[in-house]
């Protein structure tokens, strides 16, 4: 800056000033220099006429700031000087830090500031003077004994040094004009950035209580919600369980009463009609008392939702790819038996996994090709549905045998499954399947009824209904578990564990019990294949959702 090389002796300046009549003998042209609120250059102007300033596209020097108005102000040549004059500016006109509100007279350098608007205007006047002109009136400012003496800046300065000279609260002595005038600035915008920061910390403090008490309210809302939700979870899983029972007992009494009363046609036994009436009765009882309780099991289903809603309502999360497949597996989960909101972090991680060995392979959709041009997925679906099992079962076969009918195992100490469902000669034989001549054979054999889709899904149903109604506690996994380990063997373990739903579900299970790998895959790929089946082509499949499909 060409103000601050040097320090102008007041005695000097006072003569020096005094020859403003010869500057002023002629019209000066003006130079004008834009500086940003950084105090950099922007851009240049000449003038030698007047010339106005505003954020109107028409003015001389047009700045598209909304702080400054549109017609600004004027600079303009009258009576052998140059003057400025304030166009009723909204935020006022400021020469060398003072608001001027009259036509005011220009003396050079002149810095000007336009109200708030972070930019400054530098004016400086070029005399039309000869050299010698100039020459002669230097030397006659010397003559008069004012000394001019150089700054000790001269040589340039750090970018420290021009920081600190600044933002320094001291002034320092070398200073010039120019940057008196931006030091000003400087720290009139600080002491207003220091008042809007007291503000702001004023504002949060109030703020900042209030923003906590909801956060606690929400967080304790959130929790008892959550633990409602669960409680109610839980109390529906012991009426299902109970409810599974009951019908497993209806059932079994109604195939007594059946052989009863054709041993009464048979040998015309007419004194127990009476007894076998008595018993209807109490059957005709029993599933009355069964519909009523489930129509309470749906009511508590709704209810159930409504908690579970509510909680992710007090959540404070933000949609994602990780969060849409975190909600199929708590959905599947909850369709298995298990409380999706205690569904933990490394069980989900877990069926991510299998889902990607799934996408590895062709597998699943050859599978559900097959399922589906066989028509065999309303089989299953209409039999889950009458035993009131969950449909997520229906990728069970897809496990055992890629939903092949003519699936034969291999051969062990317990037998060779064979079928869909891949039943044992004795399990078969305990639900009703006829085993045939071959039974111990690795061949297809016509009178196997393991070979018979529709009856061996019927008794493969019958079955997950005899686990589901026991110690497996009508926990989905826990059932995957005992159909592939063995039923006896999943029960021993699970009897260990404390009686209550609560506590026997699955990740406590193989928490607490060595699985063999074997069913520990198992379970995951049927649970991650019904992931899968949610949403197909979100994971990269070819085929429409088999469940859907149905309905």
């Amino acid at each position: 800056m060409d103000d601050d090389r040097t320090i102008i002796n007041p005695q000097m300046k006072s003569k020096l000033t005094g020859n403003s009549d010869l500057k002023m003998s002629h019209q000066s042209e003006l130079k004008v220099s834009l500086f940003n609120a950084k105090g950099l250059l922007e851009k240049q102007y000449s003038f030698s006429n007047k010339f106005t300033v505003g954020r109107s596209p028409d003015n001389d020097i047009a700045l598209p700031d909304p702080l400054i108005s549109r017609y600004h102000f004027e600079v303009s040549w009258e009576d052998a000087s140059w003057w400025i004059n304030d166009l009723n500016s909204a935020n006022g006109t400021f020469l060398n830090g003072s608001r001027i509100k009259q036509r005011t007279h220009l003396e050079f350098p002149a810095m000007l500031t336009l109200g708030k608007a972070s930019i400054f205007l530098k004016i400086e006047a070029i005399y039309p003077y000869s050299t010698s002109e100039l020459n002669n009136n230097h030397h006659s400012a010397l003559n008069t004994g004012s000394n001019l003496e150089t700054n000790q800046s001269n040589r340039n300065l750090s970018k420290e040094e021009v920081k600190a000279r600044l933002l320094s609260e001291k002034e320092a002595n070398d200073s010039g004009e120019y940057t008196r005038i931006i030091r000003r600035i400087i720290h009139e915008d600080r002491a207003i950035l220091k008042k809007n920061n007291k503000r702001f910390v004023w504002i949060i403090s109030a703020v900042l209580p209030l923003l906590i008490c909801v956060a606690i309210y929400q967080q304790m809302a959130l929790d008892n919600t959550k633990k409602l939700a669960i409680d109610m979870f839980y109390d529906i899983k012991t009426l299902e369980i109970s409810l599974s029972q009951a019908e497993i007992k209806l059932e079994e009494n109604a195939e007594v009463l059946d052989l009863t009363m054709k041993l009464i046609v048979k040998e015309k036994l007419g004194a127990e009609q009476e007894k076998i009436q008595r018993e209807r009765e109490k059957i005709a009882a029993e599933k009355l008392r069964i519909t009523s309780e489930r129509q309470k099991l749906v009511s508590m289903k709704n209810k159930y939702q409504q908690y579970v809603q509510d909680t992710r309502l007090f959540s404070i999360r933000f949609p994602s790819s990780t969060q849409y497949i975190e909600t199929l597996i708590t959905k599947v989960a909850r369709g298995f038996g298990e409380s999706e909101l205690e569904v933990p972090s490394d069980f989900v991680a877990e069926v991510q996994r299998y889902i990607q060995y799934w996408q590895k392979s062709s597998r699943m959709n050859q599978a559900i090709m097959h399922l589906e041009e066989n028509s065999y997925a309303s089989i299953i679906i209409n039999a889950l549905e009458r035993e009131g099992l969950p449909l997520y079962f229906i990728y069970l076969p897809l496990q055992e045998s890629n939903y092949n009918t003519h699936a034969i195992g291999p051969e062990t100490r317990f037998g060779i499954a064979k079928g869909a469902w891949q039943f044992l000669a004795t399990t078969a034989q305990d639900y009703g399947l006829r085993s045939g001549p071959l039974a111990n054979s690795r061949e297809y054999d016509s009178q196997d009824e393991r070979f018979n889709f529709i009856k061996a899904t019927q008794a493969g149903i019958k079955h997950l209904k005899h686990i589901y109604s026991t110690e497996a506690q009508a926990s989905g996994l826990l059932v995957m578990a005992s159909y592939n380990y063995g039923h006896t063997r999943v029960r021993n373990m699970i009897n260990k564990m404390q009686e209550t739903p609560r506590e026997r579900n699955f990740w406590k299970f193989i928490q607490q019990n060595n699985l063999p790998k074997e069913t520990y895959d198992y379970v995951f790929y049927i649970f991650s294949a019904a992931v899968i089946g949610e949403d197909p082509k979100y994971f990269g499949f070819n085929f429409k959702p088999p469940l859907l499909a149905h309905f």
